[in-house]
């Protein structure tokens, strides 16, 4: 397990309190565990961004197969 110590405006830390207290509770590692949630969130989120930006290139280079480009759908049709 790893430690890590982040700096935060003051705004920011009281919204992040206050949903923690409604989602979670005050109990014990309550902020760590939403903390961990809101990593996890973000690493997933990221991981999306870097998949739909691979598929938009794919979609705006065409589809290469082998000698055959393909840009648009109609393009399989008209063979």
């Amino acid at each position: 397990m790893a430690t890590i110590t982040i700096n935060l405006n003051d705004e920011i830390n009281e919204k992040f309190r206050q949903a923690i207290r409604q989602k979670v509770g005050e109990g014990k590692g309550a902020i760590g565990k939403a903390t961990e949630e809101a990593i996890i969130s973000w690493i997933k989120e990221k991981e999306q961004d870097d998949i739909a930006n691979e598929m938009l290139e794919i979609m705006e280079n065409g589809l290469k197969m082998g000698k055959i480009k393909i840009k648009e759908r109609e393009e399989l049709h008209e063979r």
